[in-house]
């Protein structure tokens, strides 16, 4: 039980802002936003990524990330690129952005490997790693921002060790750099084993993980649906596509410390 305290201690310590609900307001607030406007109107996206936008919400994520021009970027178990070509755009020719996928995922789904998404991706400014969970990692200072959409609570489910790997993310931001935690919510009531079954992870569970590696948290906004219940995996067709989100902020301290 001490244990359990004192590993709680640090994340506890920190003052954390409020859940944000009023996520209309800021999807308008965001569709104001010159660069996000241009991003999200670029001709040469694919139109099945348009279509995605609206449901996604995906202005929200963007307006989180606040990346700006010459910037660089990781969108970490980025898919197909659809995040990373969005940043892409804000980052511009400057910037940089770099596609991850894990081996696992590229064998699932062929469509992730390297070569073939090279074929129909060709912007200049954006690179391909592919990393396991547990060998995911850069040098020091190496990004602006960092972007998880919907995969957190993959990392968990498919074993990875998210204490270690929240403290990398933490190592490979610059001060000041930002990580960007969208996924489906979760009954906090929930243990964690549940909750990623049901392909999701509880805002506060994901608060906490990030704490303890080191970041604060600047805001979280929580996406809330008529259709979702959080009792069913998120895949279930009445639950697809309409479920309870919440989009996270996390910030490396400016003078780069991990606060005690």
């Amino acid at each position: 039980m001490l244990a359990v305290l004192l590993l709680a201690m640090p994340a506890a310590a920190q003052e954390t802002p409020q859940p944000r609900t009023d996520f209309i307001e800021l999807r308008k607030e965001a569709r104001a936003d010159v660069a996000i406007r241009k991003a999200l109107g670029d001709m040469s996206r694919t139109m099945d990524a348009r279509l995605r936008d609206d449901r996604r919400m995906v202005e929200l994520i963007l307006r989180a990330g606040a990346a700006k021009p010459g910037e660089r970027v990781l969108d970490v178990a980025s898919g197909g690129g659809y995040l990373a070509l969005l940043f892409s755009s804000l980052v511009g020719e400057t910037g940089h952005v770099d596609i991850h996928n894990t081996p696992g995922w590229i064998a699932q789904f062929p469509s992730m490997e390297v070569e073939r998404q090279q074929a129909v991706i060709t912007r200049k400014n954006i690179g391909w790693v592919t990393k396991s969970w547990q060998e995911l990692d850069a040098p020091p200072d190496s990004y602006d921002v960092i972007v998880l959409g919907q995969v957190w609570h993959d990392v968990i489910l498919e074993g990875g060790d998210y204490r270690e790997l929240a403290k990398r993310l933490f190592a490979m931001l610059k001060p000041g750099g930002r990580v960007i935690v969208e996924d489906h919510d979760a009954i906090p009531e929930m243990d964690l084993g549940r909750q990623v079954g049901l392909h999701r992870i509880s805002h506060g569970d994901v608060t906490g993980q990030f704490l303890r590696a080191g970041l604060a948290l600047k805001e979280v906004v929580l996406i809330e649906s008529e259709f979702d219940n959080r009792k069913f995996n998120v895949f279930q067709p009445t639950v697809r596509g309409r479920s309870d989100r919440f989009v996270a902020v996390f910030t490396k301290p400016a003078d780069g410390k991990t606060p005690r």
